[in-house]
């Protein structure tokens, strides 16, 4: 090996090294972002268990304005909670463009009603920055932070363990 090659190889020997390096020091999860008109809102996947089509849905009486109802769900009632109202943002009603985020946790369950799926995407965590400070005190507690594309990312492990929604106020 003429000591050309040598210095090539030991190049290519770095650059990929490099490549390896700047590969395992990226940190990325998986989002669902979906519609909440007029806003785009995200949860990571790892809290989604099922994308639903909406059914009808029965009122509870006396129960909390953001349990939007029950639906039956494979042999089981599964509560549907609607995000808008915690969150302070109008209502459309119910079309069947709306979609049901089946969130769990293993401990909790239930559904969280959207105005439409945009889909699934990987995002490195640099690409999320602080939740904004304009949001209601009651929706404050479920934003993790801001995309770079302007969605919200919601904090679902606070969603599914929030006393506040379990708790009938």
């Amino acid at each position: 090996m003429t000591k050309e090659e040598q210095i090539l190889e030991e190049r290519a020997r770095q650059t990929a090294q490099k490549q390896e390096e700047i590969d395992q020091s990226v940190e990325s999860i998986r989002i669902i972002e979906f519609l909440l008109f007029p806003e785009r809102y995200a949860i990571e996947s790892v809290y989604v268990r099922e994308v639903l089509t909406i059914t009808e849905v029965t009122e509870i009486p006396g129960t909390p304005p953001y349990l939007l109802g029950v639906i039956h769900y494979r042999g089981s009632i599964l509560s549907v909670i609607n995000l808008k109202e915690l969150l302070g943002l109008n209502e459309r009603g119910l079309t069947e463009m709306n979609k049901v985020l089946l969130l769990s946790n293993g401990t909790m369950e239930f559904g969280l009603v959207t105005d439409g799926i945009f889909g699934s995407f990987d995002i490195q965590l640099s690409q999320i920055s602080k939740a904004p400070i304009n949001i209601s005190k009651a929706g404050a507690a479920f934003l993790s932070g801001v995309l770079t594309n302007g969605s919200i990312l919601l904090n679902g492990s606070q969603l599914l363990e929030s006393e506040s929604l379990i708790i009938n106020h």
